[in-house]
């Protein structure tokens, strides 16, 4: 499977060489391609809007004060990516502690067919609430693995790119996150936590 970066590898290449030349026109449009991107995978990470937009903006400066040392060999998207799990393990862990996360914000609203039904509703936000915080509650690496590989598409590779390891043992940290994932959703079930 080729991840979906993949394909803007030129393009990136391109910007990331005006923007070394000078051109902040070519460095704003990288922001707006990844940024969302890169928000996204971070507000999963750290189930908190304000620390994913800290994170985040923190991740672009580190990006911009660094450019000059990325490879046009190399994958941008698995480089940028690199540098957000690498701020997110640093800035993170300092304040996690410290947070009483709530699940129930990370949760999109049900679309309105729902209204009718609200006991069905409220099962279905209450099962989505346990499969957030068993994500959240995995090891770091292979939570890490699991949603770059499930919400950002990214192949194998790129993800043993991003975390520097071998393809194979990403996709093993991911086979064992959707293992511990099932195992304990099933444990809720049978103590009747979740329908």
């Amino acid at each position: 499977m080729i991840g979906v970066f993949t394909m803007n590898k030129d393009r990136d290449n391109m910007l990331v060489e005006s923007t070394l030349k000078g051109d902040v026109n070519s460095f704003e449009e990288l922001v707006s391609f990844y940024q969302g991107r890169i928000f996204n995978f971070l507000s999963k990470m750290t189930a908190t809007r304000e620390d994913a937009e800290e994170i985040t903006q923190e991740v672009f400066i580190k990006v911009y004060k660094n450019l000059y040392k990325y490879n046009c060999k190399w994958s941008f998207s698995t480089w940028i990516y690199r540098i957000a799990v690498n701020t997110l393990r640093s800035e993170y862990k300092k304040v996690k502690k410290a947070k009483n996360i709530d699940y129930y914000a990370s949760i999109p609203e049900l679309p309105a067919s729902f209204s009718d039904y609200p006991d069905i509703a409220y099962e279905i936000k209450e099962q989505r609430v346990e499969i957030i915080k068993l994500i959240d509650g995995l090891k770091e690496d292979q939570k890490t693995a699991l949603l770059l590989r499930c919400m950002q598409d990214f192949s194998f590779k790129e993800i043993g790119d991003i975390l520097g390891i071998s393809p194979e043992a990403a996709k093993m940290k991911i086979q064992r996150a959707k293992q511990t994932i099932c195992r304990k959703y099933e444990e809720l079930q049978e103590r009747g936590r979740v329908k």
